[in-house]
């Protein structure tokens, strides 16, 4: 009987001591399940933060790329016809045979203009400008650019309170728009170009309507491949965004990319 009675006080006993035992196997699988997650996350982060610097590294070579084709045709085009032509007023000038003001005040023009085209080309050789400008004044400054050549016509607006992230999205921001503007001078023959910014608290959006030909395109297929925009959806998805593409023959092209603060 005793020893029936010594069992039954001893059955709490060992099931407390498994409840115990148990309770801390399910503590410590918790506790290496929370960790396998942080690990988990630090690694995912790491990869995206070196896809970002990656990125960004492209896009700052890519803008210098394209700067220095800018700055070589301008130089060709614009600055170097100056200069010639400076050139042909001093010979005139020379062959004179009294100092003709009118030839003077003409070449001094020219050189001034010629100084003032170089001026601007400086500005825009270095992606650090992007920094320094921010954005939107980049874009302006680019449009600007574009509207110089004659072949198409970019207007830009805001509204709202400027807000904008920080420099790195910046940068590969700015390629993408560079990339939409040179994807509209290659394909879309299009003669006029609208950019809006609009600034909301958390977010910005930024939309790019052309008037060109357009194409076709499905919103229900996520594929762009083959239309050159896969790296744009690519780029703008890396720093937190998101981009719309929307499209149809004989009515243009509007690409809306919304980005977070």
């Amino acid at each position: 009987m005793e020893q029936a009675q010594d069992i039954e006080k001893l059955i709490p006993v060992i099931i407390g001591g498994f409840l115990f035992v148990l309770f801390w196997i399910f503590f410590i699988i918790l506790i290496i399940i929370y960790l396998n997650k942080i690990y988990k996350m630090r690694a995912e982060r790491d990869q995206l933060e070196a896809r970002i610097a990656e990125e960004v590294n492209n896009a700052r070579n890519e803008i210098q790329q394209v700067t220095l084709n800018t700055i070589s045709q301008e130089i060709h085009d614009n600055v170097g016809q100056l200069l010639s032509l400076t050139k042909m007023q001093l010979n005139l000038i020379e062959e004179s045979p009294e100092k003709d003001d009118h030839l003077v005040r003409e070449a001094k023009d020219t050189i001034s203009k010629a100084m003032t085209d170089l001026r601007d080309l400086a500005r825009g050789m270095s992606s650090d400008r992007i920094k320094l400008l921010g954005l939107y004044d980049s874009v302006i400054q680019e449009a600007q650019r574009i509207n110089k050549v004659g072949r198409l016509e970019v207007t830009i607006n805001k509204s709202g309170v400027k807000n904008e992230p920080e420099h790195q999205k910046q940068l590969v921001l700015f390629r993408v728009i560079q990339e939409c503007f040179q994807n509209i001078i290659k394909h879309a023959n299009a003669s006029r170009v609208e950019v809006n910014f609009i600034y909301y608290p958390k977010y910005f959006e930024i939309t790019i309507v052309d008037n060109g030909v357009g194409f076709e395109y499905n919103p229900d297929n996520n594929t762009v491949e083959g239309l050159g925009l896969m790296n744009i959806f690519n780029r703008v998805g890396l720093v937190g965004g998101e981009a719309k593409l929307k499209s149809a023959i004989g009515e243009g092209t509007s690409i809306l990319i919304s980005v977070p603060l």
